[in-house]
């Protein structure tokens, strides 16, 4: 994970600690990563996303967030995309990333290249 770009000190930091929960990380696919690297990305999803997910065996249940919650539309496009990157469970539109606000735009946009470019095959979590 040496390429990998983080918005903020803040933004490594979060994904630090909730990595750092995982039992077995080699056991997670990368698309855990990527999807945990939106959510510690941005503040509102991860307290939207937290209640559904096992940090500890790497796993999100998504079957009811977007049932269960009412999302502001630029969370809402990014919990659709936290839930795309882990399971294509979801679909994000082109024009909806587009109106991300900037950093979330930049947030999105590292994601999807980290899961593409396969940064996260050979995951190690730092001490």
């Amino acid at each position: 994970m040496n390429n990998l770009e983080f918005l903020t000190t803040e933004h490594y930091d979060v994904f630090k600690q909730l990595a750092q929960r995982l039992h077995n990380p080699g056991d997670v696919k990368k698309e855990y990563f990527s999807a945990l690297y939106v959510i510690a990305g941005n503040e509102r999803v991860r307290n939207l996303l937290l209640p559904y997910m096992d940090l500890e065996q790497g796993k999100i249940s998504t079957a009811t967030i977007i049932d269960d919650n009412t999302f502001e539309k630029q969370d809402f496009i990014l919990v659709k995309l936290v839930i795309h990157l882990y399971n294509n469970k979801e679909w994000v539109l082109p024009t909806e990333l587009i109106s991300l606000p900037q950093d979330d735009y930049q947030l999105a946009m590292q994601a999807i290249t980290l899961c593409r470019d396969e940064q996260f095959d050979d995951v190690t979590i730092p001490k």
